[in-house]
């Protein structure tokens, strides 16, 4: 039995349907801006809990828009280096400067007591990643150091359509939130992205800088050197179809996960991330652990090639700090020279110093797997899964 990494639940009925709405949307006249984006973002809101959603073309720019809104600018801002490139090059797209943090390995997410060392004089922010779609308990901590320190907690909710814990929504805890539609997200338009927050201020300011730079309240004159992140209507029609599908889907993926939950504890070398409690997850990832004996390239391979299972990709194997890119470019975006910083961004700007050491999200990213998790996987799949990993463990260990 072959079970892929992913595979999106689009059926030929559903295909047709889509190719009415993009038909329609064809011979409407109207392919960017339109109803469609206004519905999408209305459902979305309404989806979220959050007072506005904005559209935009990818969970970066949502953040971009997020850290532009707020004025940030030559400033430091804290991001896990458990997180996609994505989360740090938002903070230097917007010409800020990455400070790395390390991350609990019981969530996966941002430690506070870690965030509250690297805290310098030109911090304005936290950006706080629910990793795998888990928002950690410790989130009240850093919403009170945050607010006791006067730095705004951005979400990367990239990972969390649909989670929520103790009835906060992400993307409704701090004062925005940035949600991704890529195609392996929970939810998807193929790209795309979508700015949350209940405060008007930072909505106008990010309708604004999403087209632009367009200001309605000066007849659309442009009052802020903006830039090009709206979607097509094409793309919100899908956004609109995938809302309409969203609660089903995500339904089916929490029965998976318990599947996973229940059986999982009969596969010896393993041991699932348990959630917090409180916490309503979406599973972007099912999460498990393996035991520190185990390689999990081998166990990936043989699960592969001997049983056609396909584990998906970690979150993350690789550290955001260790990428390749800061060898040639610093913290804040400027070019290396053999090494040293040609110059830094703004005067007084520290973006050369060591990323540091981060032992947590070192244990994470060495020792974690997800299994393939997707609405229309059946039980019998699901089954297979967990056989393969048993047997493919114990081979590894010598007890076949």
């Amino acid at each position: 039995m072959k079970v892929p990494i992913l595979r999106l639940p689009i059926t030929e009925e559903d295909a047709q349907v889509l190719g009415e709405r993009f038909k329609s949307v064809l011979l409407s006249g109207s392919l960017t801006m339109g109803p469609q984006t206004r519905r999408f973002e209305e459902m979305f809101a309404q989806f979220s809990g959050a007072k506005h959603a904005i559209s935009n073309a990818s969970g970066t720019a949502s953040l971009e828009l997020i850290i532009r809104a707020l004025g940030i600018q030559q400033r430091s801002i804290i991001v896990p280096t458990n997180t996609f490139a994505a989360t740090a090059y938002a903070v230097v797209n917007t010409k800020n400067r990455v400070i790395f943090a390390d991350s609990d390995p019981n969530t996966l997410c941002l430690d506070p007591e870690d965030v509250a060392r690297r805290i310098e004089d030109d911090t304005a922010a936290v950006i706080l990643v629910h990793i795998g779609g888990v928002i950690t308990p410790a989130v009240e901590k850093l919403k009170r150091l945050c607010e006791e320190r006067n730095l705004a907690l951005i979400e990367d909710c990239a990972h969390a359509h649909g989670c929520s814990l103790n009835g906060a929504p992400a993307g409704t805890i701090g004062c925005a939130g940035a949600f991704s539609f890529f195609p392996t997200k929970t939810l998807t338009t193929g790209e795309g992205g979508m700015v949350v927050t209940n405060s008007d201020e930072i909505a106008e300011k990010v309708k604004i800088f999403r087209n632009h730079g367009k200001n309605p309240a000066l007849r659309n004159k442009m009052s802020e050197p903006g830039n090009n992140y709206r979607i097509s209507e094409l793309t919100a029609a899908f956004g609109v179809w995938q809302m309409e599908k969203a609660e089903g889907w995500i339904s089916q993926r929490q029965e998976i996960a318990a599947f996973y939950d229940q059986n999982i504890a009969g596969v010896a070398g393993v041991q699932p991330l348990k959630l917090p409690k409180g916490m309503v997850s979406s599973y972007y990832k099912y999460i498990a652990f393996l035991d520190e004996d185990l390689d999990r390239d081998r166990l990936k391979k043989l699960m592969q090639e001997r049983y056609e299972v396909s584990l998906t990709g970690e979150v993350y194997a690789d550290l955001c700090h260790t990428e390749p890119v800061w060898q040639g470019y610093t913290y804040c975006g400027m070019h290396r020279d053999g090494g040293t910083a040609v110059r830094h961004g703004w005067e007084g700007c520290t973006c050369d110093h060591p990323a540091g050491d981060f032992p947590g999200a070192a244990f994470v990213a060495r020792r974690h797997i997800c299994l393939p998790l997707y609405p229309d996987m059946t039980v019998e799949e699901c089954r297979h899964v967990l056989d393969s990993l048993s047997k493919s463990i114990q081979e590894i260990r010598g007890n076949t």
